[in-house]
């Protein structure tokens, strides 16, 4: 199970963003830092191959209130929705969805871009995320996360998990996540850097940055009732919220520039 979400932040950082940011693929052949390969492309038109991506299924670790199941992940209109809803089949409980390149692509290093937009509710997360491939927890490398507990969606934070105390470093970017935007990270030897839109908005430099092959998962997830870093949905949340992703690219890391 992946880690909750909504851990308190060690370090904070908010900048602004121009609206006038395209939201093209970007080509992202090189950077200035370093060479970059294309080994990863989906736009779902192939809907959902189970030889590439992994549904989510069960509850989220450390989230009682939460769950997730296959059937909240659907392609549709050339879109792969990670859907939250009150689902009848689990008792009207709140039932989430979320996707793991497990099955296909694990590596150390590289470049992620995932096209991507989330609609506004309380109570309902999403992230975008790097996990161990040996499933040993940390590290974790959230690049695109957005907590429930306003569900206003007028920012994102990015997350760097590592150490046996689960020492963070977080960032947090004002931007409105209910509109298409490209989100990802460079992962270098000892830097992460974060980027919007083909564009970096923070930089880590650490020793602690993974030297290990990880997968990347994609979720949404309903809160659990009583935290106040993510309440469950209520009253206030729409019946459906909704995950969209139009594509995802994964470039390999062949060395520095």
């Amino acid at each position: 199970m992946r880690s909750p979400l909504g851990r308190t932040v060690a370090l904070l950082l908010t900048l602004a963003l121009s609206p006038a940011l395209a939201v093209a693929a970007p080509a992202g052949r090189v950077t200035h830092r370093a060479l970059w390969r294309l080994d990863f492309f989906d736009d779902f038109r192939k809907g959902l191959r189970p030889n590439v991506w992994g549904a989510y299924s069960g509850e989220p670790g450390g989230d009682p209130g939460g769950w997730w199941s296959p059937s909240h992940v659907v392609v549709a209109r050339g879109l792969l929705d990670l859907e939250t809803y009150p689902d009848p089949q689990f008792g009207w409980r709140w039932v989430s969805g979320g996707v793991s390149s497990g099955p296909s692509l694990k590596q150390t290093y590289g470049k992620y871009q995932v096209r991507i937009r989330v609609d506004g509710g309380k109570g309902v997360a999403f992230a975008a995320l790097l996990w161990p491939a040996n499933n040993k927890w940390p590290p974790e490398i959230d690049f695109a996360e957005s907590g429930g507990g306003t569900g206003a969606r007028n920012q994102i934070s990015a997350f760097f998990h590592h150490g046996a105390k689960d020492d963070q470093i977080g960032r947090t970017l004002r931007v409105d996540f209910t509109k298409w935007h490209v989100v990802g990270v460079e992962w270098l030897p000892g830097e992460l850097i974060y980027t919007i839109d083909g564009r970096a908005w923070s930089v880590i430099k650490s020793r602690a940055v993974p030297a290990e092959p990880m997968e990347m998962d994609i979720q949404t997830q309903a809160g659990t009732c009583g935290n106040r870093w993510q309440p469950c949905p209520g009253n206030q949340t729409p019946t459906y919220v909704n995950a969209q992703i139009q594509w995802v690219k994964v470039y390999a890391y062949l060395g520095p520039r």
